[in-house]
């Protein structure tokens, strides 16, 4: 054999080995990994337009019919792994680095077509495009699918990869959750309530999504009368201006959602057609900081108006409500989080008043693994806190501790409790 021969045979035998690796690297993952998200169907599907690639040829050249088949397997590998890492307009199931490391050696069983197959809940009869590439080697083909969410997760569930909201709720326990309708700087959201359908729909919705999550839901109609009753002891800053803050910390919810509906309507032939879009937000009650935003839109139908607010809400729902467990799950590491208000009654002289602020600062500091003193004032000290102490978790039970280690921490005054829930304590010093 001369020289030039076995150069040209080592050569083909590294191109033959090159290839061999890389389809050993890629294994059964997605060739194309190019998706977008489409629309959620209640809170279990999730519709994905995604692209696959695929190409087989013989003897005689290109095999267009195994090539469109391996093309349509590759877009249904493609729509599953946008679900599960996410992208623009969903948020992925695999959330943190650490799920995302556990995924990793089961990956190449997950992408399996039968494993992938489970979880196709409806395909496209037709394609949206459908092409050749490659120089005529491979097809491309788009394609819709609804993807069974659910039943990824459970699967991930049972291998230990994320945990179940199950899991999650016996170890932390879940927040509870209100949503009222987004308003302006003083207005009232339960007046908005009352007055307006859509907002209704809206809000009976967003319950109905989160009750069937097993959440613990404040409705609008039970926070009216507690917010009625505790509305002369709110003495918090900002409170005039946003309502649904007050009302959330009131009646003791760990997070509140906002929402805001937009209906559009036009005439097609003879038929009106609707499209909604909801804007959902949702807030930390005891300081009000934005966790998660996110618009959804409905088709645009003739439709009653109501189901497509539902389709709108649910849309922008699924994304939300994976950014407030991750949330919760973090934040539940420091402690359960109360917001605590002094307000000072009593009258007191100088060296007195001099002495409150460090006296109420070092109760807390002795009860509590964590404080954030808010504002201080001649007449308001506000301080958020976090306790990890099971008992404190009641907040009865810690205002009973808070009373004795403030007496001795003051002795010219003690602690009433004006109000007390699992977020708010508001405390008068006499």
């Amino acid at each position: 054999m001369t020289t030039t021969m076995k150069i040209v045979l080592l050569a083909v035998m590294l191109a033959i080995l090159s290839e061999g690796n890389l389809v050993f690297a890629q294994g059964n993952l997605p060739e194309s990994r190019e998706a977008t998200f489409v629309e959620a169907n209640g809170s279990t599907e999730v519709l994905i337009r995604a692209k696959g690639i695929g190409g087989a040829s013989g003897l005689f050249g290109f095999k267009e019919d195994e090539s469109l088949k391996l093309a349509e397997m590759d877009a249904r590998k493609s729509a599953v792994y946008f679900v599960l890492h996410g992208g623009a307009g969903l948020d992925g199931v695999l959330r943190t680095d650490e799920e995302k490391s556990k995924f990793q050696p089961y990956q190449n069983d997950f992408f399996a077509n039968d494993n992938v197959t489970k979880f196709i809940a409806w395909e496209a009869p037709s394609y949206d495009s459908r092409v050749k590439m490659a120089g005529g080697e491979k097809l491309k083909v788009e394609k819709q699918f609804r993807i069974n969410k659910k039943a990824i997760m459970d699967q991930l569930i049972q291998r230990g990869i994320i945990s179940s909201v199950q899991e999650v709720a016996e170890e932390i326990g879940l927040p509870t959750l209100m949503a009222l309708p987004a308003v302006k700087p003083g207005e009232s959201p339960l007046d908005m309530l009352r007055n307006d359908p859509l907002l209704r729909q809206g809000a009976a919705t967003i319950e109905s999504y989160l009750t069937a999550k097993k959440y613990s839901v404040i409705a609008p109609d039970q926070a009216e009368q507690i917010f009625q009753q505790q509305k002369a002891q709110m003495s918090l800053r900002g409170a005039d201006e946003d309502m649904s803050y007050a009302i959330a910390l009131s009646v003791g919810s760990d997070v509140y959602i906002t929402y805001s509906i937009i209906m559009e309507n036009r005439r097609v032939g003879s038929s009106d057609v609707h499209k909604a879009s909801v804007s959902v937000r949702a807030y930390e009650t005891t300081t009000a900081r934005l966790l998660g935003t996110e618009t959804g839109y409905s088709d645009e139908s003739a439709a009653p108006p109501a189901a497509l607010i539902e389709a709108a809400i649910t849309n922008a729902l699924n994304n939300v409500m994976s950014r407030i467990n991750s949330y919760w799950a973090d934040d539940m590491k420091n402690g359960v989080q109360y917001k605590v208000i002094f307000n000072i009654v009593g009258k007191f002289d100088g060296d007195a008043k001099d002495e409150l602020s460090p006296a109420a600062f070092l109760t807390l500091k002795k009860l509590c693994n964590r404080v954030k003193e808010n504002v201080v004032s001649d007449k308001t000290m506000d301080y958020l806190v976090w306790v990890t102490n099971q008992d404190f978790q009641n907040a009865s039970l810690f205002f009973v501790a808070l009373k004795k280690e403030f007496a001795q921490n003051f002795a010219q005054g003690k602690l009433r409790k004006v109000n007390a829930n699992r977020k708010l304590l508001m405390l008068a010093v006499e």
